[in-house]
């Protein structure tokens, strides 16, 4: 069900946007920058990129997407916040960083395909990490996520404030203290600009040493 998720995205981001999601290059996979590596309470080790902390990027904010596919060419992803101690070490980082906000992974399946009574509605169950492909619990329970209470309406996030204009907040970022609510997860409209945390992706990673053996990643 979870890789469906992740398939269905593809199709929408193609169809929709005339954007795709973009593979991998060995060379800047074995060349990819790794400012931390976390082993999170499953035992599962992962190197992690924060866009604010390189050179290159320092001051670089970019839309949801490009954000994964400036991942995604270094065989990383938008980082994906499946366990609450990986969602607070990536906090601590925005903190110690003094950034305002980041993009990660998570994404609402709110496009064709995404009918599915499991997924509906779309803004309580139908969030995941696209990242990963791993589900997020239903917003209404809010001890599975860890959700602002508040937003730019004072209504609890997700809220999809932004509807009425036209532009369904369907991606999730982190916001630092943007409404004096802490450091926590906001429902935000992809078009936005933000810097952007990168996650090792097995996926991709296995993708390419299954194309180029001998390669050190």
């Amino acid at each position: 069900m979870l890789k469906e998720l992740v398939l269905l995205l593809f199709g929408v981001m193609t169809v929709a946007a005339q954007r795709r999601l973009t593979l991998p290059d060995a060379r800047s996979c074995a060349s990819r920058v790794r400012h931390a590596t976390y082993r999170d309470a499953r035992g599962v080790t992962h190197s992690y990129f924060f866009s604010w902390e390189h050179a290159p990027t320092k001051s670089l904010e970019v839309d949801w997407l490009d954000s994964r596919n400036i991942c995604r060419r270094h065989c990383m992803d938008a980082v994906s916040l499946e366990t609450p101690q990986e969602n607070e070490f990536v906090k601590q980082r925005l903190v110690r960083g003094n950034v305002r906000y980041i993009w990660t992974s998570g994404r609402k399946c709110n496009f064709q395909g995404c009918e599915r009574p499991d997924l509906t509605p779309a803004n309580v169950n139908g969030w995941f990490w696209s990242g990963s492909g791993a589900k997020i619990g239903p917003t209404t329970q809010r001890n599975s996520g860890d959700w602002s209470s508040t937003g730019g309406f004072g209504q609890a996030q997700p809220d999809n404030r932004e509807a009425a204009q036209g532009n369904d907040e369907s991606c999730l970022a982190i916001l630092n203290n943007f409404y004096q609510d802490g450091v926590k997860w906001h429902d935000v409209a992809c078009h936005h600009l933000k810097p952007f945390v990168c996650e090792d992706s097995d996926e991709l990673l296995n993708f390419v040493r299954s194309r180029n053996p001998g390669i050190r990643l």
